[in-house]
């Protein structure tokens, strides 16, 4: 138990270096600083929609019907500057001096085309000093009010034609609610939100999951490559340590730097990614009242499932560990443990599980680095039998691979084993 001690505080040290804790320290300021970058942003959006927009108007008209126009306008926030040009040209150059983003023309015909029901068009004129946001929003907010008018004038149509009938009738007779079903449980909602809010919640887990397995496999297989460079891999051996207690040493050290490093960067791109999301309270009510929340007992299975697999990828990184010669081959072969890591994230965030073809499911199940992605996916609606299943599957994945990494260890292949041009070979122990 000493011997493993002493391995796991050396590897602690070697891995848990300045430049790692420096990079940890860098990443997490610079999500916090990009997300509160994007939030102040959204509340300065915020507070420019409950301010007074300026938009230029050239009426034409000058009629009772387009008057009561640019009284709705105004009404709605929007500060009204009438341009007395004659020509569109000179009223566009007087907002341009003016100052203005914007300038709205009402034609000669507009209150004679509305009465008459023939319908008219009107002109808007964006001046374009750049592309700020802020520029978008203040043209949205004038759309919305002109459409909002439009609404309005379409109304008083239906209401003189039906009698007083509401129009909300007479154009939209058939109004839908919807509704949602899981494990017959019902809530108001639409499939849409309910995937969206799924997506949204189910993000932060699996990116989780998969940082903590990459971490501790590319420490590990980094670590046996940095130590035969060094040669100081042959002066571990050469000590009275059992060595399996520094193969377990080495998982171990590997494993919760690999661990520490994946919360880090967890917590700093959770806070980058809250800044995207508004609230969404009634939606949260729909996942609980669907029970599409994960329980204590679903994050111990998940734990399990995580726990593994990192034993699966610790194992079969140090069995790589032994053909590297130095750091530049070991990161070498981190890229095909990575791309079997990468390529479940990625299948099971585009697709179901249930929708998949034969050929991918049987590729996820035997993936032992599939497993806690699957967990993460099927345990809100309580499918045990899968996680279970894969985990089973797992201790015996796992189990095979230390073994074979232990017994590889106890060999002189540990020193010898080589790979030159990319093509695995074992020397003669």
């Amino acid at each position: 138990m000493k011997n493993f001690l002493n391995i796991f505080k050396k590897e602690i040290k070697e891995l848990l270096t300045k430049e790692m804790i420096f990079s940890l320290v860098f990443m997490v300021m610079l999500f916090g600083l990009m997300g509160s970058f994007i939030n102040d942003a959204k509340e300065r959006t915020q507070e420019q929609l409950l301010e007074t927009t300026s938009l230029a108007v050239l009426n034409l008209d000058n009629s009772a019907y387009s008057k009561e126009v640019l009284n709705k306008l105004e009404e709605n926030k929007i500060e009204i500057v009438e341009i007395e040009e004659e020509s569109l040209e000179d009223a566009v150059k007087k907002t341009q001096k003016e100052g203005l983003m914007f300038l709205l023309v009402l034609p000669e015909n507009f209150e004679e085309s509305i009465k008459g029901m023939h319908g008219t068009e009107v002109e808007m004129y964006s001046m374009v000093k750049g592309f700020d946001a802020n520029e978008n929003t203040s043209f949205s907010h004038i759309s919305a009010v002109v459409n909002l008018i439009n609404q309005e004038i379409s109304n008083t149509y239906i209401e003189n034609a039906f009698g007083g009938q509401n129009p909300e009738n007479i154009i939209n007779p058939i109004k839908t609610k919807e509704f949602v079903v899981v494990n017959n449980k019902v809530a108001p909602g639409n499939l849409a939100t309910l995937k969206a809010l799924s997506m949204a919640n189910s993000m932060i887990i699996p990116i989780l999951l998969m940082m903590s397995i990459m971490y501790a496999g590319t420490m590990i297989i980094t670590s046996m490559g940095l130590e035969k460079e060094n040669k100081t891999l042959e002066t571990l051996l050469t000590l009275p340590v059992k060595r399996i207690s520094i193969i377990l040493g080495k998982m171990a050290g590997a494993a919760v730097v690999a661990l520490l490093m994946a919360v880090v960067y967890i917590i700093g791109f959770n806070y980058y990614m809250s800044s995207f999301s508004a609230s969404v309270v009634d939606g949260e009510n729909i996942m609980q009242t669907l029970g599409l929340t994960m329980t204590f007992f679903d994050y111990i299975l998940l734990g399990i499932s995580l726990f593994l697999t990192i034993l699966v990828a610790l194992s079969v990184c140090m069995i790589l560990g032994m053909f590297a010669q130095d750091v530049k081959s070991a990161q070498s072969m981190q890229f095909p443990i990575i791309l079997l890591i990468m390529i479940p994230y990625f299948i099971l965030m585009f697709q179901d599980l249930g929708t998949m073809s034969i050929g991918l499911k049987i590729f996820l199940y035997l993936n032992p680095f599939s497993h806690p992605f699957i967990a993460s996916k099927v345990l809100i609606f309580d499918n045990y039998s899968i996680v279970i299943a894969g985990i089973v599957y797992l201790a015996v994945f796992a189990a095979f691979m230390m073994y074979l990494s232990v017994k590889l260890f106890n060999t002189d292949k540990v020193l010898t084993a080589k790979s030159p041009f990319g093509k695995l070979k074992l020397s003669k122990g």
